[in-house]
């Protein structure tokens, strides 16, 4: 069976990562032959990039996002809310990796976060860390972090312009409810509002970035949720 280009790659950093051939072909179940053969050709990430740059190996590279099927356009429509409220990347010695902090209160929610990075990026292992403040921190290596999320830099988001690129405005405006329910489920808050001693749901996102609020309220407009905002302007409710 020939493979594909992003296994090839995904093998060669596992490999750099210090993954022995054996963990490698558990960790993608694939023979561990091809793992072999495929260390031995390519040796590294930059070698088999450069060939496919030379159209030796490979036709040019198309960006992940391109492929995405519209299962894919909406997995990523919901994590991409997740990385906004509660995500960032950090560059590794070869890599990058993503960190999405969830509250262990939400077992499903942090499942949900799991499994959309594991549709994304399907050869990529995903780890839950248990974290000492009842946090749990969802992380995954790949190159292909800074493409799907453009977004990262240095410091905070809500320090920073935060603003979406066309084909990330295009899939979070078909599938609003899914990147709704990314922002929710990573800075959002369910309580109790009694009014004339009938109790109703008061629903509550809370972001310290004017951007990221306004992504939130176009998300909800697009529903035709109703939102006002408290004092504090970071609240919307």
């Amino acid at each position: 069976m020939t493979r594909t280009f992003e296994e090839k790659k995904r093998v060669l950093e596992l490999w750099s990562e210090g993954y022995n051939k054996l963990q490698i072909a558990n960790m993608m179940e694939i023979p561990r032959t091809t793992v072999r053969d495929c260390i031995t050709q390519y040796s590294n990430v930059a070698q088999l990039e450069q060939l496919a740059l030379e159209d030796k190996l490979f036709s040019p590279k198309t960006r992940i996002y391109e492929a995405f099927d519209e299962e894919l356009q909406r997995t990523y429509a919901y994590l991409l809310g997740l990385y906004l409220g509660d995500g960032c990347l950090s560059p590794t010695r070869s890599t990058y990796k993503i960190r999405i902090t969830l509250d262990t209160r939400y077992p499903n929610i942090i499942a949900a976060c799991v499994q959309a990075i594991q549709t994304i990026l399907p050869y990529n292992q995903v780890t839950p860390f248990k974290r000492k403040c009842n946090c749990v921190d969802v992380t995954c290596y790949s190159n292909e972090w800074p493409e799907l999320f453009p977004q990262h830099g240095e410091g905070m988001k809500y320090l920073r312009k935060i603003q979406l690129e066309q084909w990330q405005q295009e899939i979070v405006d078909q599938y609003p409810l899914e990147f709704f329910k990314g922002l929710y489920h990573s800075d959002g808050t369910r309580s109790q509002n009694i009014v004339k001693g009938k109790d109703y749901r008061r629903y509550t996102f809370t972001n310290m970035s004017e951007d990221i609020r306004q992504m939130f309220i176009r998300a909800c407009e697009l529903l035709g949720l109703h939102w006002t905002t408290k004092t504090s302007k970071r609240d919307i409710m």
